[in-house]
């Protein structure tokens, strides 16, 4: 894939859910340079073969969607909200490593976790059981946290990431805030901000840079964009009041980096 037409990558959105709900925007997502890295996350999941059939599809639109010329990968995982009660943690390798090697899949995600129950965090290490093998084929694991609660949640997340010190470099925190990134940029791992209305702004995100200069290399934007899409991300990559160099690692190059797709 050519990317030196990429203007810039919203590193994690749903592109299924934007397909479905807003078919138009994927024609501006083209006409505007965008690469879109498509986190899993589906809706009445209330089955293990629902979830199995909400990846598969997944796994398809993207597929699709490459078919049209539009430049998108996508993270095969369960999100903690899909979590159907009939999901043994022993089936969860085989729901997911059947995706992994696809060559437009670039990991694990969106896993995490929402409420830190015990069934939550027993999915969510069983799927991080499989870490090493998804990060020794160069591929990478998107971690979502919960906009409720979100400085508890994660510490809980961190807590169970303790004992993966060699793999933090391919591992994103995402939905970070000026509340919680400064832990996860301190343990080592890569920090992904939502910038959006209802996540982080565009002042919020401008006191993260000046609070952190010596991590911008390890931050990288996105909107979560799903039945909703927003523009903030554009609006960041438009914005004649941030330096280019910044802008770029910020809105690109980072996530570019995370995704193994340049040096």
């Amino acid at each position: 894939m050519n990317l030196n037409h990429i203007n810039f990558v919203d590193s994690h959105m749903h592109l299924d859910l934007v397909q479905k709900s807003d078919p138009d925007r994927i024609q501006w997502i083209k006409k505007v340079h965008c690469l879109a890295v498509s986190w899993a996350f589906a809706k009445h999941i209330d089955t293990t073969a629902d979830l199995h059939r909400a990846l598969a599809l997944q796994r398809e639109t993207i597929h699709h969607l490459n078919s049209t010329g539009l430049p998108c990968f996508y993270l095969s995982g369960v999100h903690p909200r899909n979590i159907p009660p009939d999901l043994k943690t022993g089936a969860v390798a085989d729901l997911i490593m059947e995706n992994i090697d696809d060559k437009l899949c670039l990991g694990m995600g969106e896993i995490g976790l929402e409420t830190a129950s015990n069934r939550e965090k027993d999915i969510f290490s069983a799927q991080m059981s499989l870490a090493p093998q998804i990060i020794g084929r160069d591929k990478v694991i998107g971690i979502h946290t919960p906009r409720k609660d979100k400085q508890r949640v994660t510490r809980e997340i961190l807590a169970l990431l303790e004992n993966l010190p060699d793999l933090r470099d391919s591992i994103v925190i995402d939905h970070c805030t000026l509340q919680t990134i400064g832990t996860v940029l301190e343990q080592g791992f890569r920090a992904g901000i939502t910038v959006s209305p209802v996540k982080t702004s565009g002042g919020e995100l401008r006191q993260i840079v000046a609070r952190y200069p010596d991590h911008l290399d390890r931050i990288m934007l996105n909107t979560d964009s799903g039945d909703l899409y927003y523009e903030d991300l554009y609006m960041v990559f438009m914005d004649p009041g941030m330096p280019e160099s910044l802008k770029t690692a910020l809105t690109r190059d980072n996530a570019l980096i995370f995704y193994k797709k340049i040096k």
